[in-house]
This record gives structure tokens, sequence and C-alpha cells, in this order.
């Protein structure tokens, strides 16, 4: 039997998301991307472990704790923006599977330069050449006014400075990918698999899938 989704290798990992048997290959390469993948499947879950540790373990020689620490600090005070920058990302990655890490880094610097603009008073957005980039650096500056501007949220709302120190952790980390990883979208697939899509089923049969 071979793998429904390559149909070259020997199908022998079964694949709750597709109901059928797929080669270890295309599981290992297309898990939580292309395949939807539910959050209690073993094979994502050792996957994942997997992935993490190796990139932690990367990372921590080439540049120490220090990262991990700061990043830590970071998230403690406000979760909910680095889950909703990734997010955004990940809606852009999977609207459009040519997106490339660097495209990404070039929108978070674009990002950068717009808050340091606006912290000396003035409110100009920077834009790229490539519409692309645009797209991904307005989906950034989206969420960071909606956690900036909005009174209302009170114990959530975030300044200008602690923006800029998130962007900056997220633009360090895709650097990172784009130095020790060949793949040009290795860090986008790397957040995804952590954001898969929900399938969700419906009374009766037949399958609503949701974009987390």
């Amino acid at each position: 039997m071979k793998c429904i989704l390559c149909e070259q290798r020997k199908a022998k990992r079964y694949c709750p998301a597709k109901r059928t048997y797929i080669c270890a290959i295309c599981c290992g390469e297309k898990r939580g991307v292309e395949i939807n993948c539910p959050l209690d499947c073993v094979y994502y879950i050792e996957g994942q472990k997997y992935q993490q540790d190796k990139i932690t373990r990367q990372r921590i020689m080439k540049e120490g704790t220090e990262p991990y620490i700061r990043r830590a600090e970071l998230y403690s005070k406000n979760p909910e923006i680095f889950a909703k920058i990734e997010l955004t990302l990940v809606g852009l990655f999977r609207n459009d599977n040519k997106l490339k890490n660097e495209e990404v880094a070039e929108a978070l610097e674009l990002v950068l330069k717009t808050l340091d603009t606006e912290k000396k008073g003035i409110l100009y957005e920077y834009r790229a050449e490539s519409s692309v980039v645009n797209e991904v650096a307005l989906g950034v500056l989206n969420v960071i006014r909606e956690y900036k501007d909005m009174a209302e949220l009170r114990r959530g709302r975030i300044t200008l400075d602690y923006a800029k120190d998130v962007v900056e952790e997220f633009l360090k980390e895709i650097k990172f990918y784009m130095e020790m990883e060949k793949n040009p979208q290795s860090y986008l697939i790397h957040i995804s698999r952590y954001h898969p899509e929900r399938v969700e089923t419906r009374q009766g049969g037949g399958s609503l899938i949701i974009s987390s």
C-alpha cells in the first residue's frame, strides 16, 4: 500500500487526520502544516517535542540562556500578544504558502521603524516595494494597535517600548532560523505546527474545518 500523499513510499504510519496510512517522511514533513493533525496524535506530540528540543539546544549553544530568559519575562507580561502575532503570521502563511522567512523578517524591521518613529511623536507607516512584506507588516501592526490603543483593555494594554521589545524578540528568533536552517520557510513551518487548524465534526457526519 502506497502513501496517499506522495504516492511513492510505503504507507506504514496511521494518520488520524487522513484516516488512512501514510509514510513516515510525509508525516514528518507535512504534520501540522499540510496535515490538520489532531492535538492528541502521538506522532504530532513526539515530533513537536523533538523539534523544540533540537532548536532549543542549537540556540543555547549559539547564544546562551539569556534570550530564553528575556523572552520568558516578556511573555509573562502579556502572553496573548505573542499568540496573536504568531497566529497572524500563521494565517498569512496558510493564505500564501510561498511566504518566506526573509519576507517576514523584512516586515518586522518595517514595524520596528514605524514604532520608533511613533515614539518620536510622528505617525508614519514605513512600506516596502513588496506587497507581501507590507501585508505582513500591517498584520503585525494591527495586533500591536489592538493592545496599545484600546483603553478598555486596561490590564492587557501595552506600551510602545514593550511593543518594540516583543517585535525585536520575534525578529531575533526568525533570524536565528534563517541562519541555522536551509529551508527558507523553516520558521513559518515551526510556528504553524503550534497552531494547527482545528477540525470539528458536525452532527450527522461531514466535517467543518476551522482555521486557528
